[in-house]
């Protein structure tokens, strides 16, 4: 079962986020497992929404740590982190839940 992420972050300023974005997109493929997807979407000036499918829970949970090693190495940049999580559901035409 596909498990995803969504991290949205918030920053002190347009600064912080670019120094952190452009620090980011060089870290993540070299420390955090292989992902399904990755994307991010700029919210406003001054946050991101990450958002990282993975193809287990386990592997989105190796995945989380690492990632939070990188805010901590970059909290200067940061105002406030909220994170989600859960299994990724089908939106296809007629999906059904059970």
């Amino acid at each position: 079962m596909e498990y995803g992420r969504v991290v949205n972050l918030e920053f002190k300023s347009k600064e912080d986020l670019v120094t952190f974005r452009n620090k980011w997109t060089k870290w993540w493929p070299n420390n955090v497992p292989v992902v399904v997807s990755r994307k991010s979407i700029r919210t406003s000036e001054t946050s991101i929404l990450l958002m990282a499918t993975y193809e287990t829970e386990e592997i989105a949970d190796k995945a989380k740590e690492a990632v939070e090693r990188f805010f901590k190495m970059e909290a200067e940049h940061l105002h406030d982190v909220f994170a989600f999580h859960g299994e990724v559901l089908s939106d296809g035409a007629g999906a059904i839940m059970e």
